[in-house]
């Protein structure tokens, strides 16, 4: 399971990446994609996630709990050794206000002194998923890193994500279990033992529904007491890995992480989905009834579905609403693609609005679409963001000279752009506040990005 060394990318010098080279690639795409489980002896060299960076992600969760952001992906899981027949259990904190890192906690070991009182030497363990939604930096790093993947086995359009694991845990707080993803773990600090089994090896348990499409889904597995769970790892194979490594096992796999040494242990876990992205399942806009009177639901007597259902139902099915149905899905689709296939945009940037003497310019590895939406709408759309637009055909070919010139990623003044745009366009097409509005849009989605003028230095 010990794969080879593969000489480290360069990293580019705009920006982070985790990109690894093709020949790496290719040869784990040959032994080990849906194959084996296997462990990268430090493939990204100096440009492997740094303990201070996953700090400063848990310290930035932290502040946006503390402001009331309580959707955050966030889970803190605190360890009880005195559970039963031999084996911890695991709590779940929901009150995360002050148990998140603090400004004043001055890093990480403030923090994890503060923890420690808190806790009363509980072991804990925080799993932040999304990662790449909060960070930009990260969100960066995956998509360098798994567009290599993409290259090679093709791209799985389900939720591609990351995830933080930060704690002095035992075990994966949630036992062993199964994922809906291929799986890599990239060990920032400490050391890990990943134990793993083939799906065959576990699947044959009672409790294990005897469903073929199991091996693509998840499941969790719950031991009663030391002695089944000694008598399941006694089965396992294992994977160690240090700070820097990283390891890989297949969607079919069942697993459970194990740090080692009881110190603080840190790990980013990369998720590679082929299950239907979330947003397929939610229904398009459309009305339903409030309520129902409760003589409605099914009954003893002769029942039929609600009229005011039905109502809902045939409007459902008009063009009016299936053309909407079709416009929010493919909008839904576009966002999935342009954000690299990775499940949430990174966080916008919080810049001014741009002034006419400025100059931008796009990422040309990160083009920005442009394309016409049913109902005679235009969608442009960039890095998992999107904006609606009149879509009439003068302004729809206005808009894509406009992106094409942007995809070419060189620098372009914002005031000859404007000039260009409006050119012969009949001031009713589109509003200047409204184009301006549009290139502010693409700053903020870090489309593009605030550039010197072509011969001169930034500062």
């Amino acid at each position: 399971m010990l794969a080879p060394l593969p000489a480290p990318a360069p990293a580019p010098q705009t920006e982070p990446s985790l990109a690894l080279p093709r020949s790496f690639w290719k040869d784990f795409a040959k032994r080990h994609w849906n194959r084996e489980p296997a462990v990268f002896k430090r493939p990204f060299g100096d440009r492997a996630p740094t303990t201070g960076q996953m700090y400063e992600a848990l310290l930035d969760a932290g502040e946006r709990v503390r402001r009331g952001e309580y959707t955050m992906p966030l889970r803190f899981f605190i360890e009880h050794e005195e559970g039963p027949d031999g084996l911890p259990y695991y709590s779940m904190l929901m009150s995360l206000s002050n148990h998140m890192p603090r400004p004043e906690d001055g890093g990480v070991e403030g923090y994890l002194a503060r923890l420690d009182k808190l806790l009363g030497g509980k072991r804990f363990g925080i799993v932040f998923n999304r990662l790449q939604m909060y960070q930009w930096t990260h969100w960066q790093q995956l998509s360098s890193f798994l567009s290599g993947l993409y290259e090679q086995v093709g791209v799985p359009l389900g939720n591609n994500e990351s995830c933080i694991f930060f704690g002095n845990y035992r075990y994966t707080p949630f036992g062993i279990h199964k994922d809906n993803s291929h799986a890599f773990n990239f060990v920032v600090e400490g050391k890990k033992t990943f134990s793993v089994w083939p799906f065959e090896t576990l699947a044959s348990r009672p409790e294990v529904p005897k469903d073929p499409s199991l091996v693509n889904r998840p499941y969790s597995l719950f031991m009663k007491d030391k002695a089944e769970e000694d008598a399941v790892l006694s089965r396992a194979n294992f994977i160690e890995a240090t700070a820097g490594d990283v390891t890989y096992w297949p969607v079919s796999h069942w697993h459970r992480a194990e740090p080692t040494g009881g110190g603080l242990n840190i790990s980013i876990s990369v998720s590679a989905c082929s299950a239907p992205p979330m947003f397929t399942s939610m229904a398009p806009p459309h009305e339903w009834p409030g309520h129902l009177r409760h003589t409605e639901l099914p009954g003893k007597r002769t029942w039929q579905v609600p009229a005011s259902v039905r109502s809902a139902l045939r409007q459902r099915g008009q063009r009016k609403a299936l053309l909407s149905a079709e416009r929010e899905s493919t909008i839904e689709w576009v966002r999935c693609l342009t954000a690299n296939a990775l499940d949430a945009a990174p966080p916008e940037a919080q810049e001014a609005p741009l002034s006419n003497d400025e100059w931008i310019r796009a990422h040309p590895e990160r083009p920005i679409v442009c394309m016409p939406l049913p109902g005679k709408q235009l969608l442009v759309s960039a890095i998992g963001r999107s904006s609606t637009l009149p879509g009439s055909p003068l302004l729809r070919r206005r808009l894509e000279r406009l992106v094409a010139s942007l995809n070419l990623g060189k620098p372009l003044s914002v005031s000859a752009l404007e000039q260009a745009f409006f050119s012969r366009l009949p001031s009713r097409a589109f509003s200047r506040a409204s184009f301006r509005s549009l290139l502010d849009d693409l700053v903020r989605w870090r489309a593009v990005q605030r550039c010197p003028a072509p011969g001169r230095k930034s500062r």
